[in-house]
């Protein structure tokens, strides 16, 4: 019996490799697209409007176009400027306030140019794929191993900056690839151009640029002995390209490292001060949370290969590429470790060894095949049950959020009223208050900070200004449904009236209808 689904499982595959170009790309842009269309439509995180993270920068730019009547030049001056004083990333701010500007804070549209980017991104990493000799079966699997499971969060987040990035670097590597394969020199072109943007849009994703240097070089070197004379001459046929890589690594690198600093960045790099115990307790948390998946099948898949032992030790190059992208990661990370939208590009080593060769070692077969095949899928069938999850619990957030600004807005719009909004210490969602009701018309929120014990504006020209508990008519702030909930501000809300919005809660003084 388990032969003869074997025999009609490679049939399949067989009848399948054989379709034209233009079937095989209408089937494969028709299958990522309704895969993400169908979550985020099907889940309904495409409306599910603002969540009180980094959505917020959008109404604010809003907010500077429209209140303030900044120019857009103005605008994107002083957005990547001030990024520039933490953060090396001018594209990104560059589009985020762009989208702004030809959306507004049509958080909708956002979210289908976010799913678009995502489409895109899975057909090029399965064309990448393809280029490295995987059959469709395979080149599939590479790229929803890559693209799903914790980090799918950047399929319908607006802050993260993954989804562009994992586009630009598999369209630079596709084109790569193309040219390494006997393209035009318009492919190495157009891949410096994509790896470029790539690299100006977040800073792990320079990162990648070693592996893109070391990768041209194991092609080269396919074929040949590992000598400095073959080394040297296929580094001296690809040298332009590779001097490019090299070029825009080291200027990027040397900007981040003395002129923006690095100590902006909090969550990356190693510290003197976190012990050695500290860092394992951090990974071994992460191998136990958003890495588990990865870490359990990633076992089970090393020992398969390890029974072929001997034919194993020859995959010296292709342990050093996988290395070449996660190991990096992973250093940047070790503070926090990796998890959701940090998987990515880290992954890419993941699958680039598990499926791209592992699924094409040739010494793999019969049972082992089966069981190293099965467990592959069962990994993305786990990883599909975490998007389904996390979006469902996304667009619960979005809507609850929607329907306290509805109603918090119905009950102050056109009075004098007071809205008391309680989410620090998370202040983008204070932010999104600001900027949100400032657009609707109405300026007299106020921000409770708890440690102080005191009501103030805290953004704006009047963000000195204070209120008393007793001119406050609506409070707000998150219930234990609410990731971001961590306590109960000391507030007597003796005299209100709770409302719950799902993972947010409304106090309406009594009397106010």
């Amino acid at each position: 019996m388990a032969t003869r689904l074997i025999d009609a499982v490679h049939n399949f595959y067989g009848r399948l490799e054989k379709i034209g170009r233009k079937k095989e790309a209408l089937l494969v842009w028709g299958f990522f697209a309704v895969l993400v269309f169908g979550v985020v439509l099907g889940m309904g995180t495409l409306t599910s409007g603002f969540h009180l993270v980094d959505d917020w920068e959008f109404a604010k730019y809003v907010d500077w176009m429209t209140l303030e009547n900044r120019s857009l030049w103005s605008c994107l001056k002083e957005a990547v400027g001030y990024d520039l004083t933490m953060r090396f990333r001018p594209l990104y701010y560059i589009n985020r306030v762009l989208m702004a500007y030809v959306f507004g804070i049509n958080l909708t549209a956002m979210s289908f140019i976010k799913a678009v980017e995502i489409v895109m991104a899975l057909v090029l990493l399965y064309y990448c794929a393809r280029q490295m000799k995987c059959n469709m079966a395979y080149a599939a699997m590479f790229s929803l191993t890559v693209m799903v499971g914790y980090q799918s969060a950047v399929w319908w987040k607006l802050g993260p900056q993954e989804s562009y990035d994992m586009m630009m670097f598999a369209l630079g590597f596709w084109l790569l690839l193309k040219w390494l394969r006997g393209g035009s020199k318009g492919y190495a072109i157009g891949s410096m151009g994509a790896f470029f943007l790539m690299s100006v849009y977040k800073e792990p994703y320079i990162l990648l640029l070693p592996f893109v240097g070391l990768y041209v070089l194991y092609e080269e070197m396919k074929g040949r002995q590992v000598t400095v004379r073959n080394l040297w001459e296929a580094l001296k046929r690809r040298l332009p390209y590779l001097l490019f890589l090299g070029v825009i690594f080291v200027a990027e690198m040397i900007l981040i490292v003395f002129v923006i600093g690095t100590n902006n960045y909090s969550y990356v790099g190693l510290d003197e001060s976190v012990t050695l115990e500290q860092y394992i307790q951090v990974w071994s948390e992460a191998a136990h949370a958003d890495l588990k998946w990865y870490v359990r099948f990633g076992i089970l898949l090393f020992l398969i290969l390890l029974t072929y032992w001997e034919q194993s030790k020859k995959l010296v190059w292709e342990v050093l590429l996988a290395a070449a992208v996660i190991l990096p990661q992973c250093v940047s990370y070790s503070k926090t470790s990796i998890a959701e939208r940090y998987i990515l590009p880290c992954v890419l080593g993941f699958a680039f060894f598990f499926v791209v060769v592992g699924c094409n070692f040739r010494p793999l077969s019969g049972k082992r095949r089966i069981a190293y095949m099965l467990c592959l899928l069962l990994m993305l069938a786990a990883h599909g049950r975490v998007v389904l999850r996390e979006a469902a619990y996304f667009t619960y957030r979005g809507e609850s959020i929607k329907t306290m600004m509805e109603s918090t807005l119905e009950l102050v719009r056109g009075t004098e009223r007071k809205v008391l909004s309680c989410f620090a210490p998370n202040l983008e969602g204070n932010r999104t208050m600001y900027y949100w009701f400032r657009l609707q018309g109405y300026d007299e929120v106020f921000y409770w900070e708890e440690e102080e014990n005191k009501i103030n504006r805290s953004f704006g020209p009047r963000e000195d200004e204070q209120a008393a508990f007793e001119e406050i008519d609506v409070v707000v702030m998150y219930n234990q449904d609410d990731r971001h909930w961590c306590y109960e501000p000391s507030l007597d809300l003796t005299g209100f009236t709770e409302r719950k919005c799902g993972t947010i809660t409304m106090y309406v003084r009594d009397g106010i209808e």
